[in-house]
Order: structure tokens, then C-alpha cells, then sequence
């Protein structure tokens, strides 16, 4: 399936008019058009024959189709998977068993097929040689709970809708698995889109993903992953994309601009991951989300991974997801455990005062008892904001940097990794960091 832009779009009875040239085509293209995908979206995604391709051109359309479709797209590969025999052997008592040890709550629907059994070593999930190279390379030594019981349902097949809290290992949940089922597909070549998507909120968890990614597939010979993002060049994408990759980690709104430009294409995608998917519909990713959603090969698999389960996260699920199976880690929309939470009330023009008293003392006690301050993030709304609490902090002699969406990408990461070192220890962060 080669992605169509919205504005190309005819009704059903016209669409096989899509690849035509005629000179009918080509004025309706030509005029001011836009689309709405959702009248009940907050935030609406509008395609002007303006800010778009010309893809009514005779020789664009030509292009598009040389590149993608000007051969046969294998058909995806969904392997018979099994685990070892050691827990094929599993009763429903013992997986019961199992799964209230790792505090694992799993769910199917009313006459589905049971989910797979949890399973607690990397050895007994049988997995391609070269992941378990790189498995034991980075010295992962057992899964963690959603690992064991998300990996197995992801391995078999099956769309999975997980909810598990941050540092859970929850991101090489969905990567084994999306590695194993790219290493049983036909191999990309030039011009071929992806065979596997992940979408993520921000560039930040992206970038994360994709080191992930590429940490598990190092021994794989000749597999490509690309990150897609906005703030870094376009062209150098564009080249890598059309160049072919087994993997795209990407935001929602720049891959959707690699689509609308014949960048890529969505013809080979068999295996989707959205992650963190409540805050992508916090962030107002709904409409993009959507549009890729709707433009995928028929036969593909999906994961869908949120920390919340909000009326939103299940409306998504239960549009896009077929037959899933949900396993929840520990209680969703609960804080994790390790984490104290202290609520303090103030007006809003002693906010900043009350923060610099904090922290201020904070350091205090911290050099008197020969310990180093310890990390802090502070989050604020909007980046202005953002600059002035850091400045005042600075102002107080404390070790501090602004991260948002205002800061160039490489500002960021240096933000970031002096953030990780400890030569800044408070980071001031603005949670709208598009």
C-alpha cells in the first residue's frame, strides 16, 4: 500500500482516479483543499494544497511509483513462535502463580485465545542468535515483569496493549520482539519503507528508543534504523529513509512530513509500536496518530504501550487493536513506589520564592553533610517560564539548565548529559517540549 496524502483523496467511487494523470485529476489537486479527520479532535489536521507536493504531476507520480511500488511488496512474515518446551509444560495454576509473583495482571477478551505464559529467562523465550548475543553483551540477566509476560504476547503474534510505569523496562519489551519478527521479513532494500514503526512523544524518548534499538541488534549484519524527529536535518533523513531501514523510530509529525513527501512509505510496515501513547494524545498527536493508523498494510501488529488508561488510551485501542491482550504491571495511574510525594500549597507569585527556599536549603544540607546535591527536576508549563526559574536559581549560586523546546537540539543533549554526569544537578524542564 503506497501512502496517499489527505489532500489527494477522493470518495470511494473515484478512487481509482488516484494514480491517474488526467487533466481532471489534475485541477481538482490543484485547488485549496482541506481535510478534517475528526470534527471531535481539539487539535485538527488541515493539509492546504499550499503547504503540500504537487503529487498531480505526471512525472511526481511517476517518481512515487518507481521508488515504491515499481516491484512486488513481499508479503510479511508472521512466524509460528514457541517458547521451550520447560514452558510450553506450564499448567494455568503454575502461570497463575507465576504472574502474582511478578505482580502481572493480564486480560483477553470473552472467547479469545488464552495469552501466552509469562516467562522469566531470555533463554526460554528462543529468541534469533544474534539477540541473545546482545542480550548477554549488555548483561540483561533475567526480564523484568513486563518483559516476561509483554515479550511473550508480542513474540506470538499477538497485538498487546501494556501499562506498566516508567523505568519498568518496558522498551525492551516491544524491541526484542519488533528485532526477532525484522529478521524473519524479506530484507529492506533502496526505496523500500521500514518494516517497523515506533512512535513517541518527544525527541528525547525517541533518541532512547532508538539507542536501545541499536544496542539489541548490533551483531544483526546489515540492519538500519533511522530516528525521525524534529530539530536535526531533514535532508540527512530523507537520504537515510530513502536508503532503506529495517527500523524508523519516529514523532508523529516529522514522519508524517516524510510521508507527504514520497520519503517513505508505509507499504512494508507489518509491526507498530505507539509509546507512551497517553502523552502523545496529551501533546495533541490524535490526528497524525491517526492518519498512519489508517494508512497501514492490512496484515500487521500492533503494541500499544501507555502508563495511564484513560477513556482516550481505550477508545485508540479498541479501534486499532485486534483482539488484544492487556498486561497491566503493578496499579495503573499509580505512582511508582520509590517515589515520595510531598504536596504544597502556595499562591502563584510565591511560587518561584518558595521553590529557591527549597533548594537553597537542599544544598545546604547537603554540603554540611559532605553528600552532593541530588538530582531535581523541576517541570513548568511553558519555556519562558522555564528560562526565568533556571536563571533565578543560577542567581542563587545553584547548578542549573533549561530544557525545552526553544533550545536547539544540540543544547538539549548537552543539557541533558551534563544532567546525567552531575556537573548540573537541577534541571528545569517544560513538559510541552515539542
Amino acid at each position: 500500500m503506497m501512502y496517499e496524502p489527505p489532500h489527494r483523496r477522493t470518495s470511494s467511487s473515484n478512487s481509482v482516479s488516484k494514480f491517474s494523470s488526467s487533466s481532471s485529476s489534475s485541477s481538482s489537486s490543484s485547488s485549496s483543499s482541506v481535510v478534517t479527520l475528526d470534527s471531535d479532535m481539539t487539535t485538527k489536521l488541515s493539509f492546504s494544497s499550499k503547504s503540500l507536493p504537487n503529487f498531480s504531476n505526471s512525472n511526481s507520480n511517476t517518481t512515487c511509483r518507481r521508488s515504491y511500488a515499481s516491484h512486488p511488496v513481499p508479503q510479511p512474515v508472521f512466524n509460528n513462535w514457541k517458547p521451550s518446551d520447560r514452558v510450553l509444560r506450564f499448567n494455568p495454576e503454575q502461570i497463575e502463580e507465576v504472574r502474582l509473583r511478578l505482580n502481572v495482571d493480564v486480560t483477553v477478551a470473552s472467547g479469545s485465545v488464552p495469552a501466552p505464559a509469562p516467562i522469566e529467562s531470555f533463554t526460554d523465550m528462543c529468541l534469533h542468535p544474534s539477540i541473545m548475543k546482545d542480550i548477554e553483551f549488555h548483561e540483561y540477566t533475567r526480564p523484568t515483569s513486563i518483559q516476561a509476560q509483554a515479550m511473550p504476547v508480542a513474540l506470538s503474534g499477538r497485538d498487546l496493549l501494556g501499562c506498566a510505569e516508567t523505568g519498568s523496562g518496558k522498551t525492551a519489551a516491544f524491541t526484542i520482539p519488533m528485532i526477532q519478527h525484522c529478521v524473519a521479513q524479506t530484507p529492506v532494500g533502496r526505496g523500500d519503507g521500514p518494516l517497523a514503526l515506533v512512535l513517541a512523544p518527544t525527541r528525547e524518548l525517541a533518541q532512547q528508543i532508538e539507542k536501545e534499538v541499536k544496542a539489541l541488534s548490533r551483531s544483526l549484519d546489515s540492519f538500519k534504523t533511522a530516528i525521525v524527529v524534529g530539530g536535526t536535518n531533514i535532508a540527512e533523513q530523507r537520504s537515510e529513509l530513502r536508503g532503506g531501514v529495517s527500523i524508523v523510530v519516529a514523532t508523529p509529525g516529522r514522519f508524517l512530513d516524510h510521508l507527504q513527501q514520497g520519503n517513505t512509505s508505509l507499504s512494508r510496515v507489518s509491526f507498530v509500536v505507539l509509546d507512551e501513547a497517553d502523552r502523545m494524545l496529551d501533546m495533541g498527536f490524535e490526528p497524525q496518530i491517526r492518519e498512519v493508523m489508517q494508512n497501514l498494510p492490512d496484515k500487521h501488529q500492533t503494541l500499544l504501550f501507555s502508563a495511564t488508561m484513560p477513556v482516550e488510551i481505550e477508545a485508540l485501542a479498541q479501534e486499532y487493536l485486534t483482539d488484544p491482550v492487556q498486561v497491566k504491571v503493578g496499579k495503573v495511574s499509580s505512582p511508582t513506589a520509590n517515589v515520595i510525594q510531598i504536596l504544597e500549597k502556595v499562591s502563584e507569585n510565591e511560587k518561584v520564592d518558595r521553590l529557591l527556599a527549597l533548594l537553597v536549603e537542599e544544598a545546604f544540607l547537603a554540603e554540611k553533610s559532605c553528600h552532593p546535591f541530588p538530582l531535581t527536576i523541576v517541570f513548568v508549563e511553558r519555556k519562558t517560564r522555564c528560562d526565568e526559574v533556571s536563571e533565578a536559581l543560577v542567581a542563587e549560586g545553584l547548578h542549573a539548565v533549561a530544557l525545552h523546546g526553544g533550545r536547539n537540539q544540540s543544547d538539549r543533549e548537552s543539557a541533558l548529559r551534563d544532567f546525567r554526569n552531575g556537573s548540573t544537578n537541577i534541571l528545569v524542564f517544560s513538559y510541552k517540549l515539542l
